[in-house]
């Protein structure tokens, strides 16, 4: 039977002519290796699907290929050698590592764009359900409410003087979990502030504003909470609902 070694170097063409036509005549007779070169090339296959390829740099590959060529001279050129390819390494690794910081960048992307669809659903349904589950424009009969229903208490703001009447407030639901909604009313809109205790994720996702069809949403932290505003005002009006809401 053929080594492994050599079946692999084989698949990867790295042989000579002679070995080649050796090795592959040698397959033909014999079912373990033919079945061991199999295997090789579905795992070769899968890896290529799957890791992205990226060519070195065209002074890394001269650097590689001077190395090679002097690997039977002395001790100190053949030091360069390993060097080049320590240096390859690195740059496969740095490459890897790129590629798993752009695909986690990405995976936070989606969340938080499924988080603020979500957002903007509750917010709609309640426009055509229930606004409120306690109504009053008294911070202080709010804020208690949610005492006992949930396990942090947001923090609950008469903003008349800002020309944001408090409304209620409202429970909803989030990613699973029960969370406050503070309603407040510029004019004849509805706002839905939704708040709940920070996570590490956005913590490194950070503040940001959407729209979707008319409607806009921002976001914010605030201390060790959360802070998503939804509403058809307009972006501008949010950010003077945030600012009202900080002081």
């Amino acid at each position: 039977m053929c080594s492994r070694e050599r079946l692999e170097a084989w698949l990867d063409g790295e042989l000579d002519a002679a070995g080649c036509d050796a090795v592959a005549r040698h397959v033909e007779r014999c079912p373990g290796c033919a079945g061991t070169a199999a295997r090789l090339r579905e795992q070769k296959a899968a890896i290529r699907a799957d890791a992205p390829y990226y060519p070195a740099p065209t002074g890394l590959r001269e650097s590689i290929h001077a190395a090679v060529g002097a690997a039977d001279r002395p001790a100190s050129t053949r030091r360069t050698f390993w060097l080049a390819w320590a240096a390859a390494a690195i740059l496969a690794v740095s490459a890897g590592w790129m590629v798993l910081r752009l695909r986690s960048d990405e995976a936070q992307a989606i969340a938080r764009a499924n988080l603020a669809g979500n957002l903007f659903d509750l917010h709609l349904r309640s426009l055509i359900g229930t606004l409120v589950d306690v109504p009053s424009s008294d911070q202080h009969t709010v804020k208690p409410w949610f005492a006992g229903k949930l396990d942090y208490s947001p923090e609950v703001k008469n903003l008349d003087a800002g020309g944001f009447s408090l409304a209620g407030g409202r429970l909803d639901f989030v990613a699973g979990h029960r969370v406050a909604v503070i309603v407040y009313r510029r004019r004849q809109h509805v706002i839905s502030l939704f708040i709940w205790p920070l996570t590490s994720r956005e913590i490194a996702g950070g503040a940001g504003e959407t729209e979707r069809d008319g409607y806009n949403l921002i976001h914010w932290v605030r201390g060790s909470m959360t802070c998503w505003a939804v509403s058809d005002v307009s972006v501008q009006e949010l950010r003077k609902l945030k600012s009202l809401y900080e002081q």
